[in-house]
């Protein structure tokens, strides 16, 4: 009798712990799946570059001819980012501007749509009516806003899309010291340019925030510019100058 009571209460428990785990597993079971993202992060990371050195205030580079220069000031303005997505639509990240330096890197573009895209574009510069838009009407955050130094004509009611600033050696031998301050501030509706990567593709997969890798080259930008004999422009009262350094921007960045 004993035996068999031993064997029942060995059966019960074995019947229990069945039990549990049966219902630890429908448990389980049920958990949902995470709900896949829709949208994730995207960014520039931009490198600013002086061939192939890192761009930095203050520090000595040569030109494509050997003439030294330094960088006092490197600032740009980036807008009307487009992603052009596999069915060849568009979608415009609305409002966003960056004004980029070489001591930035990341720069948010805020959040996308998952999945494949065709390539992407935007301007260097900005569009007219923003162009023309009142700097003091924008909260001291915004790139638009009142920079110091100023990258903003008040007297011409427009921003300098690209302010470039240091000094240069003028010497004719291109063996002396930096002698004179040289400045291109290329600005006006008609300068702005749009830099196209309309065939360079990516993805933007789920769970995972992308990141697009940009450089620009300094040297590129100035490509054909003599800084000893051309080294200054407002744009207006030099405009072929302006225009050269403008043309120049397509093929001053590059793929990472």
């Amino acid at each position: 009798m004993k035996k068999n009571k031993l064997i029942l209460m060995a059966a019960v428990a074995l019947l229990t712990t069945a039990t549990i785990f049966t219902g630890c597993k429908k448990d389980d079971d049920d958990t949902p799946a995470p709900t896949p993202n829709t949208e994730q992060k995207l960014s520039f990371h931009l490198h600013t570059m002086v061939g192939s050195n890192a761009a930095s205030y203050g520090v000595q580079y040569q030109d494509a001819s050997g003439r030294k220069f330094d960088i006092a000031d490197l600032r740009y303005y980036i807008s009307n980012i487009v992603l052009i997505k596999n069915d060849g639509s568009e979608l415009a990240l609305s409002g966003k501007v960056l004004l980029v330096n070489p001591a930035t890197q990341e720069y948010e573009l805020g959040e996308v749509p998952v999945g494949s895209y065709k390539g992407f574009k935007f301007l260097l510069g900005l569009d007219s009516a923003t162009n023309h838009s009142d700097p003091t009407t924008y909260a001291a955050s915004n790139p638009l806003s009142i920079q110091s130094p100023s990258i903003h004509w008040s007297w011409n009611s427009g921003y300098i899309f690209m302010k470039i600033e240091g000094q240069v050696d003028t010497t004719l031998a291109a063996n002396g010291p930096l002698d004179l301050q040289y400045f291109y501030h290329v600005g006006l509706d008609n300068l702005k340019r749009t830099i196209d990567f309309s065939t360079s593709a990516f993805t933007v997969v789920s769970g995972s925030d992308y990141e697009i890798g940009l450089e620009f080259d300094l040297l590129q930008a100035l490509n054909n510019v003599d800084m000893r004999t051309e080294n200054e422009t407002h744009s207006f009262n030099n405009l072929p100058l302006a225009t050269k350094i403008a043309d120049n921007w397509q093929d001053s960045f590059e793929l990472e």
